[in-house]
């Protein structure tokens, strides 16, 4: 009779454990994902050589984990968004850095105006563990360089609905629109995640990405293991106007969109948008105009690590931060979503993260791999975005004890001709 009162007792303490660490309500687990083994091109361009390790340089040694770096090699110096929440200009010449602006929360994907080049557009979202001055708010924003000005941009986007269902892309102009870009009002709510972007050729058309709209949405560590976990059907992929100033719903349910680039193909206006699904180790493209518009398609499935930003460089090559590796646990979890439940009322931190990150190479349509290098995380332990610049490649890494500015050489045969 004891021990079967000390197993009820158990079994009491269990359901209460289990009840009270239950994920909130919106956290819906996605259907079982059945990852194919990485394919045979990725493997024939995979590097038998630790780049990073044996080939990388550091400079600006001050420097804090950063997001993106954003390249003004003619003027001899770059800005990084880093993870002190802080913009920084680094001097490539003497290699030094130094803090230029305070933004809100923290800045992460950035990119130049493409019709003024002492414009960046960047986008502003909380950082998992961070504390920020109350009435910063998640958003996209524009940073006068030769001001110093930060300006919001987007603050707020259309309440639509649907959430959670089928993935869904709008033809250009056809999704849920508002004008109410910086207030949350009775058609738009506030921006909960703004993660990366793009900029129209023409600099009219910014895109960016919110993986998901949850309340208290933050980057990395626990604010994105629930979904990383779930693989929920959350994201949303939004276009603000700059001429009709307003921001209109581009795609919605895709699974943690992230890195984003624009697709214009020779074309007026772009075609299409290159998107990274990064926990389900894919890339999508979404198809915006012509015969296709509103449809999607997988350009690259079964990846060996998370993609994260994408970049492209002067040969149109596109360059991949693949942030996290993919392992036979992973694998193992997506096939068997049941033991989700478990796993989304433990700590994130008991879960096993490996310390190799990657970068990968995809030709100008990103059907074809052209170059794979995987690192030990022995110098750095997550490469968000590779940035290509006249003679090197510039990684970005938000690891909380890196430090400085880390580039490394061109794969052979790869380095766009020097301009």
């Amino acid at each position: 009779m004891k021990a079967v009162a000390v197993f009820a007792v158990l079994v009491m303490a269990f359901g209460a454990w289990w009840i009270i660490n239950a994920p909130p309500s919106f956290i819906h687990i996605g259907p079982k994902l059945e990852l194919d083994a990485v394919s045979q091109t990725v493997l024939e361009v995979t590097s038998k050589e630790d780049v990073v390790r044996t080939s990388s340089s550091r400079t600006a040694p001050t420097l804090p984990g950063y997001d993106e770096v954003i390249l003004y090699e003619d003027r001899g110096e770059a800005y990084a968004t880093s993870t002190d929440g802080w913009i920084w200009k680094i001097d490539l010449v003497a290699g030094t850095a130094s803090r230029f602006v305070d933004v809100p929360l923290m800045a992460a994907g950035a990119r130049r105006d493409p019709s003024d080049e002492n414009r960046i557009y960047f986008c502003a979202s909380y950082l998992y563990g961070a504390t920020y001055p109350k009435g910063e708010r998640v958003g996209l924003y524009q940073l006068d360089l030769q001001s110093r000005a930060v300006t919001p941009v987007v603050l707020a986007v259309p309440k639509v609905e649907g959430i959670g269902g089928a993935p869904r892309v709008f033809p250009d102009g056809a999704g849920p629109i508002s004008r109410d870009i910086l207030h949350s009002g009775k058609i738009s709510r506030a921006l909960a995640f703004c993660n990366d972007l793009d900029v129209s050729g023409d600099g009219q058309r910014i895109y960016f990405t919110e993986p998901f709209a949850y309340e208290n949405a933050s980057m990395g560590g626990g604010g994105t293991y629930r979904e990383a976990v779930s693989m929920g059907q959350n994201g949303f992929v939004w276009q603000y106007d700059r001429t009709e100033k307003a921001v209109s719903l581009v795609a919605q349910n895709y699974t943690f969109p992230d890195g984003i680039l624009v697709e214009d193909n020779g074309a007026e206006s772009e075609e299409s948008l290159l998107v990274a699904e990064t926990i389900k180790f894919q890339i999508q493209r979404l198809i915006l105009r012509g015969n296709r518009a509103g449809q999607s398609e997988i350009v690259q499935q079964n990846l060996p690590a998370m993609p994260d930003g994408l970049d492209r460089d002067a040969n149109g090559t596109i360059w991949v931060g693949m942030i996290k590796q993919r392992s036979s646990t992973v694998d193992w979890i997506h096939r068997n979503p049941w033991i989700k439940h478990l796993l989304l009322r433990l700590p994130h931190t008991m879960m096993p993260v490996s310390r190799e990150t990657s970068y990968m190479a995809l030709s100008q349509d990103a059907a074809t791999p052209l170059f794979y290098s995987v690192h030990d995380g022995s110098v750095l332990t997550e490469i968000s975005v590779v940035i290509p610049g006249r003679d090197r490649l510039f990684l970005a890494t938000v690891g909380h004890d890196s430090r400085g500015l880390y580039s490394v050489p061109y794969p052979e045969g790869l380095k766009p001709p020097t301009q």
